[in-house]
């Protein structure tokens, strides 16, 4: 049986116990208010126990979920670090060339950092924090950038890189 099954029958089960058993002990005659009562004062209780069973086992799944998650996080990293090892040449060589393009548009030491952050899918807002200046500022570095390259934006300049790395297909 499932957990959440057996969070419902087993309080289920002890109300219907203790029902029948106070009825039971009940000295004739029978007073239907005293039953109604006693019956609805055991089914809140048995509620909260469902309640709070119920609670528990889905913090404990909420903990599960977020272990398997930081799990995850760890090995994806630890698995990029393994990729990135293997790659360190073509790595640097790539960057090596996106530097080449960078000078050859004319970028200053501002643009480029930006354009470099830019690629890395920074923010607007995370490279004036990173660059520590205006919002404004960056957005007015990001235009030039764009500006200078020939191109509208940040997805293309991301294409501007990426395009010539994947193998060409036909759509």
């Amino acid at each position: 049986m499932k957990r959440p099954v057996l969070f419902v029958m087993l309080p289920a089960f002890a109300f219907m116990l203790v029902c029948a058993l106070d009825i039971i002990r009940e000295s004739p005659p029978w007073d239907m208010v005293d039953i109604a009562l006693d019956v609805a004062q055991t089914a809140m209780l048995v509620l909260m126990v469902v309640v709070v069973a119920w609670s528990t086992q889905r913090v404990a799944q909420m903990r599960d979920d977020q272990q398997a998650f930081h799990d995850a996080v760890i090995r994806n990293n630890a698995q990029g670090e393994d990729w990135r090892a293997a790659r360190s040449q073509e790595i640097a060589a790539m960057s090596d060339a996106i530097a080449l393009e960078f000078r050859a548009w004319g970028l200053t030491g501002e643009e480029m950092d930006v354009a470099e952050l830019l690629l890395k899918g920074a923010s607007m807002k995370e490279i004036a924090l990173d660059q520590r200046t205006s919002l404004a500022k960056i957005r007015d570095r990001a235009q030039a950038v764009y500006r200078k390259a020939g191109i509208s934006g940040r997805i293309e300049l991301s294409a501007y890189f990426l395009d010539s790395l994947f193998a060409s297909t036909e759509v």
